[in-house]
């Protein structure tokens, strides 16, 4: 698999749920990417346009570079 390669200011697509636990595609920008070696898949903290953070913890295989 190999080490992923996401770099703060990247655009990403997650799934998320709303308010009802449906899914749907949530777009952020990484703020943080942490990637310590004895982790599968590293740390990250995703924000909104506005600079808020939507997502904080592990970055999951779910979490996919925007085309």
């Amino acid at each position: 698999m190999g080490k992923r390669k996401l770099k703060p200011g990247d655009r990403v697509i997650f799934e998320s749920h709303d308010e009802h636990c449906l899914p749907f595609q949530q777009v952020g920008i990484v703020k943080r990417y942490i990637y310590p070696h004895f982790h599968p898949d590293g740390y990250i903290e995703i924000v909104d346009e506005a600079g808020d953070t939507i997502l904080y913890g592990e970055a999951g295989k779910g979490i996919q570079k925007a085309k």
